[in-house]
């Protein structure tokens, strides 16, 4: 594998991965801000139903703000990516390495994501006369608006990205790697 070919790819990735991060944290903060759910004859937004009306129980609370600190956290790494990938001292070797390492961040990140979103999808609103899952709430259009649907369909497709995305990287990183022992091997 050439390294100027592997050095395009996963810059192109760790953009598309900033990107993907950037929409995930914005559609965090304006789903819960912006989108009101209709209960008992009531508009509350997910911010107020979550964090203010004894609705949830206290886990959503911590669910919510781990999301929220895992998209930060992805914002992070994705710039990371692409600083230590524009590095040209970097060797051919530890490249490779970062390049396995970053994939198997990614897919067990994409697990856990994942878990945390079906674990707030899971959660039941209780409002004393109302009591239903958020992730049926969500999905109601009696209850929720069809954009806060679209809104919420969002989180599991960009964890999907990601899983993928650590496949793609983890793939290459260790493919690369075997090659380099490869070289080195019939080298000696």
């Amino acid at each position: 594998m050439e390294r100027k070919v592997v050095i395009k790819w996963v810059k192109i990735f760790s953009i598309s991965f900033l990107i993907l991060s950037l929409v995930g944290l914005i559609d965090l903060i304006l789903f819960s801000t912006l989108i009101n759910l209709t209960l008992d004859s009531q508009q509350y937004t997910i911010l107020t139903i979550i964090f203010q009306s004894d609705f949830m129980t206290f886990h959503a609370v911590l669910i919510w703000i781990v999301l929220l600190s895992i998209f930060c956290s992805f914002i992070a790494l994705s710039c990371s990516i692409f600083k230590f990938v524009s590095k040209n001292t970097v060797e051919d070797k530890i490249l490779a390495k970062f390049l396995l390492l970053i994939g198997l961040f990614l897919i067990i990140g994409g697990f856990i994501t994942m878990s945390f979103i079906v674990l707030l999808g899971k959660s039941t609103i209780n409002t004393g006369i109302t009591n239903i899952i958020v992730q049926e709430a969500l999905l109601s259009p009696s209850i929720t608006p069809v954009i806060g649907a679209i809104m919420w369909l969002y989180f599991p497709f960009g964890v999907a990205c990601f899983l993928i995305s650590g496949l793609i990287f983890g793939g290459i990183g260790l493919k690369w790697m075997l090659l380099i022992e490869e070289e080195e091997s019939n080298k000696n």
